[in-house]
């Protein structure tokens, strides 16, 4: 009975402790989250500048903070529609043309606030050819600290259906910490 008092007493003196922002600065309260979003890029949705091109698309979940501690991945669709598979970006696809000659197309993503911009260099040496087919990507943004260092240090694997996997084994296993 005495270790269930001092137990209640104990309980009750650690539920009065609050935490306030006046003496510290708040710590971050995280929760396991993650945005996919899919785009298509059509032949007239790219823009010339100068020797490549570039698309960008609206990407609201793209934030300051985000871009200061989050971590993204965009993906292209080398499948179809029906089928797709993810392959993730920055990409080179190597191609032949009807003369023999080798050259390649390079999809690289850059992200900004707000943004998702993707660059197409085409490398053929008479001369960027044009653009002449759609193109679709899967962007992912993390902002779950678990999964973006198991993500830098190769604990997780960057192939789309693992970052899924991580992402939804740590929502159900985050608890969020609120302080008040």
């Amino acid at each position: 009975m005495k270790y269930l008092l001092i137990s209640i007493a104990f309980l009750f003196g650690l539920s009065a402790c609050s935490y306030h922002d006046d003496d510290h600065n708040h710590p971050t309260a995280y929760k396991s989250d993650y945005t996919t979003f899919v785009y298509t890029i059509n032949p007239t949705n790219w823009i010339q500048d100068g020797s490549y091109f570039y698309s960008e698309v609206r990407a609201n979940e793209i934030t300051s903070d985000i871009l200061s501690y989050g971590y993204f991945i965009t993906y292209m669709n080398i499948g179809t529609e029906s089928n797709p598979i993810y392959s993730e970006l920055p990409q080179t696809q190597v191609y032949t043309d009807e003369n023999g000659v080798t050259y390649s197309n390079e999809f690289y993503p850059t992200y900004s606030l707000g943004n998702v911009r993707i660059e197409y260099f085409d490398t053929h040496p008479e001369g960027t050819l044009p653009i002449e087919r759609t193109f679709t990507f899967r962007t992912v943004v993390i902002s779950d600290p678990y999964v973006i260092n198991g993500l830098k240090n190769n604990e997780i694997s960057r192939e789309y259906e693992s970052v899924v996997q991580a992402m939804n084994e740590q929502a159900i296993d985050n608890k969020q910490v609120i302080l008040d």
